[in-house]
């Protein structure tokens, strides 16, 4: 993921809060080492984050936020770490993106039992064009998701964008499951 949820798209791994600067002067910050990912500040190159992780940096990452809000639950992490595995191997396109696969698999947790709603902390929905934030507004049916960087001038709800990315995502990789209503999903 990227913006101020990024983190290491290799090993998963926090960042530093320290921004070291390139030779064309990009921020770019290092990964932490801790019980997670040991290794990572020996193996994983600076970085803000990506757009696409690996299946273990996106599990990693998974593992440590649930930590910050219960206990570990081996059932849990067991079934998510399954779940990002297909919803990985299953997605093309917008939907290999970070956010897409976090809330897909939200929606998978949500249906077997689990409490996701700690998930929304850990993810926020941006623009599935440029990628930038979104500015929100309520309109009468809801509130309203447009890109704050007008890559359109369409106005679009970019919400209603990612539901259908989502719902498309989860019914490809869960085709035995009835497919999502895009104003029910669990975690948007």
């Amino acid at each position: 993921m990227i913006g101020k949820y990024a983190f290491c798209p290799t090993s998963g791994a926090s960042l530093s809060r320290e921004a070291h600067y390139d030779e064309q002067g990009r921020p770019e910050r290092v990964p932490q080492s801790d019980n997670l990912s040991p290794n990572a500040a020996l193996e994983s190159p600076l970085t803000m984050g990506k757009r696409r992780s690996s299946r273990r940096a996106l599990t990693t990452y998974f593992r440590r936020c649930h930590r910050r809000h219960a206990d570990p639950n081996e059932d849990l992490g067991r079934r998510a770490a399954l779940a990002i595995g297909r919803l990985k191997r299953r997605a093309c396109g917008r939907q290999e993106r970070d956010l897409i696969v976090w809330f897909a698999l939200g929606e998978r947790l949500a249906r077997d039992g689990f409490d996701v709603d700690w998930m929304t902390s850990h993810a926020e929905p941006r623009c599935p064009d440029c990628s930038g934030r979104l500015t929100y507004a309520m309109e009468p049916d809801g509130p309203v998701g447009r890109c704050g960087g007008s890559c359109d001038d369409t106005g679009d709800d970019r919400l209603d964008t990612i539901r259908e990315t989502v719902c498309s995502l989860f019914a490809q990789t869960f085709p035995d499951d009835p497919s999502p209503d895009t104003d029910a999903l669990e975690l948007l």
